[in-house]
């Protein structure tokens, strides 16, 4: 019994310390304007490890990059911290499926693929600083 709880523990150590991201994507106004924007929420949803951000962009033909001087990358997201940027929706016209198409590329290279951001609230602010 105590080697399988010696090895419950160890793939437990091992699961906590990889690297954990999500990839939110969700449509939204900026309050008081009238065009919708698609929002790109990454989250280090990883309990001990940093993760450094190198590129974002959403799947396409052309692809659509984003990148905002406010918002600059790479950025280096710290345990439970998160980074967020936007696009026009008009610029994302030529995407399928939008919620999914959007990817951000980590330090390790590693390619992290969106899903749709559920359960936000009404009303809200932009993640990060």
């Amino acid at each position: 019994m105590g080697l399988v709880l010696w090895l419950a523990d160890q793939a437990r150590a091992l699961l906590q310390a990889r690297r954990m991201v999500k990839v939110g994507v969700h449509r939204a106004f900026f309050l008081g304007g009238r065009e919708p924007y698609y929002f790109v929420k990454v989250t280090n949803r990883s309990s001990t490890r940093d993760v450094e951000i190198t590129h974002a962009w959403f799947e396409g033909d052309p692809k659509v990059h984003m990148i905002l001087p406010q918002r600059p990358l790479p950025k280096r997201l710290r345990p439970d911290e998160q980074w967020e940027c936007w696009t026009p929706a008009a610029a994302m016209r030529h995407v399928r499926n939008v919620e999914r198409a959007a990817r951000v590329q980590l330090t390790s290279g590693k390619v992290v693929k969106s899903r749709r951001d559920t359960d936000l609230p009404e009303l809200g602010y932009i993640a990060g600083p």
